[in-house]
């Protein structure tokens, strides 16, 4: 049965919803609210140069959906090699964090701290069977204090801008793939086989930015009859007892309403719950004003230089200075800058309407580069031109309570029968691309079911439940 299905965000969840259910002829309307597709994988082209949102490359385990996107990109899906440092200390480091490195670089009562405090936080967790309820107890357990001062702490503080103390340990658990000292031991002698992500060094990546990618899914969707509306921001979910009906959104000034069988909703959690009636929602209201995300105001650099760095990605721990991450666009494609030219892209985590979002261009520049310069890359003579973007939902804040808040609002829209809520915004949960996507074809795939355990996955989706709990539902 041919259904309507409105889908909510034009990230990579929701495009690759809309891209599957397409595929089956279902009536699909992407509602986004920016200009472009794309999410938080966005690229902007500026004078030659392009710069994501970021830094994103494709990975994935799930070979359907590698065969997928190579078919949609033929050649302009490009392989390329990462090469990714820690700046700490005046020092150049691996990353992930590499044993032979930390030795080799770190003087010997900075070792001998490391090793101490990894062996007293072992045996503390073995003895005191010690939990892990914050970010810091997490790594602490695992790394010991030192490294966790030298490296984890100052860079998760800068991060979100919050201490790791309150921060969920979730986050680490999610993020961080090493489980412990033993576990980079095991890998550095080779001891280990398995490759966790954080340790791929190749992937896929397009010509023309990661952009290119939901740009060309965007195409397909339309090309097989699917609408995309841009501009235009949901204002309203219309609701008849346990069942949406439409939704209103506002574009350029005018209301517009579409009707629809089922929502995929992939917009951020709080804004999903303020556009339904508020008399409905008034319970939850607080649940969905205490999910909090973070910020990002990215400072894109053109230069005029052959190149910068050998690296990928640049790590900067230390709260000193204002970046997170250093990104040269060139490594990833050499068609991200004309020929002969480079660039530099800096991430600067904020919160919306704080000093670092409402800087001025120029002041914000300025204090990178006297970063930059301090950090060994000098590039203040060499700058053709320069732009900031922003995205406000970069991360979703981990708080102790975070878990709470987001299990009352999956059992608020448990109440209705016809809405899947799924991607990183979506689920309130940070997920690489890929699981993005994974989220988003499950979904649509879980709408084309009409037996009672296609409906079973379908709320355990509704609920929170992870992709490890649908990723295996076929058309």
């Amino acid at each position: 049965m041919k259904r309507k299905i409105v889908v909510l965000g034009g990230g990579p969840c929701g495009l690759s919803a809309a891209w599957e259910l397409s595929k089956y002829g279902h009536d699909v309307t992407v509602v986004e609210k920016e200009p472009m597709v794309g999410g938080l994988c966005i690229t902007n082209e500026y004078k030659g140069y392009r710069f994501d949102l970021g830094g994103h490359r494709f990975i994935s385990r799930n070979e359907e959906l590698v065969c997928d996107i190579r078919k949609m990109m033929g050649d302009e899906l490009l392989v390329s090699k990462r090469k990714s440092v820690i700046l700490l200390k005046e020092k150049v480091f691996h990353y992930p964090l590499s044993i032979k490195d930390i030795v080799l670089k770190m003087n010997v009562w900075t070792n001998l701290k490391v090793l101490t405090t990894y062996i007293m936080a072992a045996f503390l967790k073995i003895v005191f069977r010690k939990k892990d309820i914050s970010f810091e107890n997490w790594i602490v357990n695992r790394f010991g204090r030192t490294l966790y001062t030298l490296f984890f702490g100052p860079y998760t503080e800068k991060l979100w801008g919050i201490s790791p103390k309150r921060i969920s340990s979730d986050w680490a658990s999610q993020r961080i793939s090493l489980l412990d000292l033993k576990d980079v031991l095991f890998r550095l002698f080779r001891l280990k086989k398995d490759t966790p992500r954080t340790f791929a060094q190749t992937y896929f990546y397009p010509k023309k930015g990661i952009g290119q990618m939901f740009d060309m899914m965007s195409e397909e969707i339309k090309k097989k009859g699917g609408k995309i509306v841009l501009n235009a921001k949901v204002s309203h979910i219309r609701v008849h007892d346990n069942h949406i009906e439409g939704i209103d959104y506002l574009q350029r000034g005018s209301m517009k309403t579409v009707n629809c069988d089922f929502i995929i909703s992939t917009i951020p959690l709080p804004d999903l719950i303020h556009a339904f009636p508020r008399h409905l929602a008034k319970d939850v209201l607080y649940h969905a004003d205490a999910l909090k995300f973070r910020a990002v105001r990215f400072v894109n650099i053109l230069v005029d230089l052959p190149d910068i760095s050998e690296n990928t990605w640049m790590y900067v721990s230390e709260g000193k200075y204002i970046m997170t991450r250093i990104q040269e666009p060139k490594r990833r494609s050499i068609f991200n800058a004309p020929e002969g030219k480079t660039s530099v892209l800096l991430e600067i985590p904020c919160n919306e309407h704080d000093e670092i979002w409402n800087c001025s261009e120029e002041d914000l520049l300025q204090r990178c580069l006297r970063d930059l310069n301090e950090l060994g890359i000098d590039i203040q003579d060499k700058i053709i031109d320069y732009f900031t973007t922003r995205v406000t939902h970069g991360y979703p804040v981990y708080s102790h309570d975070y878990g709470i808040h987001r299990l009352e609002i999956f059992s608020f829209l448990d109440t209705y029968e016809n809405i899947v809520t799924c991607g990183r915004q979506g689920t309130f949960r940070y997920l690489f691309m890929d699981t993005a996507m994974e989220m988003g074809i499950a979904a649509a795939r879980n709408l084309m079911l009409d037996n009672v355990a296609g409906r079973e996955k379908v709320q355990l989706m509704r609920s929170g439940g992870e992709l490890i709990e649908v990723s295996s539902v076929t058309a």
